[in-house]
């Protein structure tokens, strides 16, 4: 049975150790930003070397805005990644029908063709050259009004800069007037402060502190037939528990990063016994039951947010019980939840995250 990596939301379910820690001494380290992601990108070459799901390439102009459709973007500065390009998140009305985009230079010249992103079929929401794994992104999606396009970039897109304009259109023929973002398209690494091997020490979740050692992931059955044709109701912390013993982040000058998990497991789930007697029955742990999550890809540093980016381009899954490995590999890659901003302090680093709309602060040390 294949088990994710450290879960916020598995966490919150279990028993923490209280936290009396005083982490105000860490601060961010800034760093001169790198002039190559200054550079303006001309807007043709990137337009024809990005890849939108339900995207279609139109030589001319977006059409003319007509003014009826309100549309607003939050922000309208963000980062992009090499490969795996950038997100576009937006609201928008529920007859949404589209968008029209059109990548402009700094300067802003226009390229010659626009991208047309109609709403996708719900069987066409996942794109299936990628995974269908726990960080695996969307490509396009739209629900309760929140619509989420995906940019994936072709290898020739470089580091530097370049905007788009932005407009949206209903089922009626409305269309907005458009809004104006830019990307910086970062390059790999870009903070020597952080390179190195980091031991992870604790998480803290909530105002919870989970050291190493602690139960880190839970999955349970969930709901079961018993031998006599009940009910058994069998929550996550019931069930197969898992504990790392030890996790480390090691960031290479080049920019190539590895995350590295070795967990045991810590409570096994009698399924037989449990069915027999309609009650949740646990046993003894086996020696030696458990594996070795990995995760390896490229890291790049926002100068201006002071965040660690970490992009997934590999996944490999260890089982020590049968020696039994799994390997995935992501196209474009996808973006850890321990992406964040970072503190460092000497020997310390603290990088503060979102996963699931969580608070998290992960500590490590060299």
């Amino acid at each position: 049975m294949k088990k994710s990596y450290l879960c916020a939301v598995a966490l919150l379910s279990l028993v923490a150790v209280s936290c009396s820690d005083d982490d105000s001494g860490t601060g961010i380290v800034t760093v001169n930003p790198d002039p190559i992601e200054e550079i303006a990108l001309n807007p043709d070459d990137v337009s024809g070397n990005i890849i939108i799901n339900n995207g279609t390439i139109v030589a001319g102009d977006a059409p003319t805005p007509t003014g009826t459709l309100p549309f607003t973007m939050d922000q309208t500065t963000q980062s992009g990644f090499q490969k795996n390009g950038f997100d576009i998140s937006f609201g928008a009305p529920t007859n949404y029908a589209g968008a029209y985009i059109q990548l402009q230079s700094s300067d802003g010249t226009m390229a010659a063709e626009y991208w047309n992103v109609t709403v996708p079929g719900r069987s066409n929401v996942i794109n299936n050259n990628k995974r269908k794994g726990l960080f695996n992104k969307q490509l396009s999606k739209s629900n309760d009004q929140q619509v989420e396009i995906d940019v994936d970039f072709e290898d020739a897109v470089s580091p530097g800069t370049f905007c788009y304009l932005i407009c949206i259109y209903d089922t009626e023929g409305n269309i907005s007037q458009p809004v104006e973002v830019c990307v910086e398209v970062e390059a790999w690494a870009g903070n020597p402060n952080l390179v190195g091997t980091w031991n992870y020490t604790k998480q803290i979740i909530n105002n919870q502190t989970f050291v190493l050692g602690d139960i880190n992931f839970c999955e349970g059955p969930g709901t079961i037939t018993c031998n006599n044709d009940s009910t058994l109701v069998v929550e996550e912390n019931e069930g197969w528990c898992y504990a790392s013993t030890e996790i480390n982040l090691t960031l290479n000058a080049d920019g190539t990063f590895t995350h590295k998990d070795l967990n045991f497991q810590k409570q096994e789930f009698d399924f037989s016994e449990s069915t027999n007697s309609c009650s949740v029955v646990n046993n003894p742990v086996e020696d030696n039951f458990g594996s070795e999550e990995s995760v390896k890809g490229m890291w790049a540093y926002d100068e201006e947010e002071a965040k660690l980016n970490l992009i997934v381009f590999e996944e490999t899954s260890i089982y020590f019980e049968d020696d039994m490995v799994e390997s995935y590999t992501e196209e474009f890659g996808y973006l850890f939840y321990l992406s964040g901003t970072t503190f460092v302090n000497g020997s310390e680093l603290r990088i503060d995250s979102q996963d699931d709309g969580i608070s998290l602060q992960t500590f490590y040390t060299k």
